[in-house]
This record gives C-alpha cells, structure tokens and sequence, in this order.
C-alpha cells in the first residue's frame, strides 16, 4: 500500500520519535526505507536499530551525502508499493490521522492524496495550515484545476511534499523526481506534479507535525538560497512555456512571480544592489501572463 521514505542526515535527537511514530502506524502492506546520507553523528546507528527490530518492514540504506533531493530519489527508485509518502527525520506523524488518509485516498485511486500538517516547537503544536472552504469543498479534481484553485482568494497554495501521498506509478511514469543541488526542492516539485496529476484531492486530516528548530535548512536565508530559488523560477518558466492550460499557465505565471519577488526581498534586506535583477525581473517576467495582476 505505501512506501514511506525516510532521509535521515545528523538527527540523533529526533530520530526515536520519528521513527517510534511511523512504526506505530497499522498498514499491513507498509515499507519504510529509512535512507542514511552520510550522517557524522549516531544517526545511522539508531536507524540499523530499528531496521534489526522490524526486519519485515523496513529497507535500510547508507550512502554518501548528497543531499535531501538525491534521498528522495533513491526512495522513489527503491520503493515497491503503491503511494509514497515523504517524511522527515526530524518530524513525526499522528498514527490515527494518517491511517486515515491513506484509506481515503486509496478507494478513490488518486495520483496525489493530499493532507495536511501542524507546526510544531518547543512541545507546542500550531493549528493546522489554512486551507480554504474551496479547497476543502472541491472533490477530486485535475491536479491543475487543484493547482489553480490554491490561487484563489483566499489564496492557500502549500509547496511542503511531506503533506501529501504520491501515487508511485504516477511518479514514474511521469519522470517525476527531484532537482539535485539546489534548496528548496519542494517549491518546484510540488508545481510539476500538479500540473501532471489527473486525480488530486485535498482531505482534512492534519496527520504531519512539521517540527521548526534553529539550523534547519528552512531557518536560514544564504546564497544558494536565493540561487536555488532562481533558479526554480527558470525551470517553472519552461513548464509554463510548454503548458497548454491556460488555468496551468496563469497559475504558474503567478508563483513564479511571487517566487521572484522573495529573491528580491532578500537581496533587498541584504543590502545588495539589486537593480541588475530587477532589470532582469522586468524583462523575464513581462512574458507572463500574470505579470499585471501580481
């Protein structure tokens, strides 16, 4: 039924309770593939722990650092049911919430079965993220009517993978993976596999505690940041220049846009000269169609 991919990089303090919550979880046909990229730390060992106790369920891999996107594709490419799930090592799961929409999404054979997460920090948990009543109301739909509707007021649009369950086939088939070497991986995947799903719908089930700690990857605001997203914003711009939706095209023209104006923001609050990019804003981004309404 579903394969949930684990990266695992220097987690010690978080790893048991990742782990002790995603072995909690009663899906008979469950893999969990809990993939090591060069930990420094105990990691690695905690991992091979739990790998001996539940032998039946469990892949364990050591690689070399390669970072979060190249984790991600080894699980895609080692996974053998039929929805994968993302989670992070330094996250956990609510066991009642996720069984649940699995269940829900899986009669319904979606490409994309999409949940819901809570921030959490110092023991506290957050509300849900907002979804709108559009959203929530919309039933199963294209994965670029999806996409479309997250842009509309109230605007709702999540990036966050960990949040959703993705058809393996789909992936596959659809060459689907991640960008290595860039931050931010999620901000460009999770518009790809929109604009390719034929069958997406969002459930109401927060089942995913996404937990903000300081030195974080998303805590810190650095070069590649910036370079990452920009170069995110290129690659979008070359789906949108072959989209023939025009739903897919306008809500594209309006990500990449709002993408766009966080580089600047940054490098604004960095104190850099930024009238080159903003040149180049201009003349790149008047090629969208969104550009006047944003």
């Amino acid at each position: 039924m579903i394969s949930i991919i684990v990266p695992i990089y220097n987690v010690e303090m978080y790893l048991r309770e990742c782990l002790d919550s995603l072995y909690r979880l009663n899906i008979p046909d469950m893999e969990i593939i809990l993939i090591d990229d060069g930990s420094t730390d105990n990691s690695y060992l905690i991992a091979k722990e739990y790998a001996e106790k539940y032998l039946e369920k469990t892949i364990l891999i050591k690689k070399e650092n390669g970072g979060l996107s190249s984790v991600r594709n080894l699980g895609i490419k080692t996974a053998r049911k039929k929805y994968i799930a993302f989670i992070d090592s330094d996250d956990f799961v609510d066991q009642k919430s996720f069984e649940e929409l699995l269940k829900k999404g899986a009669e319904k054979d979606l490409d994309i079965i999409v949940g819901n997460l809570m921030y959490y920090k110092d023991g506290k948990t957050g509300s849900p993220l907002f979804r709108s009543e559009h959203i929530k109301n919309c039933g199963t739909v294209s994965g670029i009517d999806f996409f479309h509707n997250t842009f509309e007021k109230p605007k709702c649009f999540r990036e966050e993978v960990v949040a959703s369950f993705y058809k393996n086939s789909f992936l596959v088939k659809n060459n689907l993976f991640f960008t290595e070497g860039i931050l931010h991986e999620d901000s460009e995947f999770t518009p790809k596999v929109y604009l390719k799903a034929e069958k997406i719908e969002y459930f109401d089930c927060p089942f995913y505690f996404y937990r903000q700690r300081l030195g974080s990857i998303m805590s810190k605001v650095t070069d590649k940041s910036n370079i990452s997203l920009e170069k995110i914003c290129y690659s979008l711009y070359e789906e949108y220049k072959k989209c023939t939706s025009q739903k897919g095209r306008t809500v594209l023209s309006k990500l990449i846009i709002s993408y766009y104006k966080v580089i600047l923001y940054r490098s604004y609050h960095k104190g850099e000269n930024i009238s080159e990019t903003q040149k180049k804003y201009r003349w790149f981004f008047k090629k969208l169609s969104g550009f006047k309404n944003n």
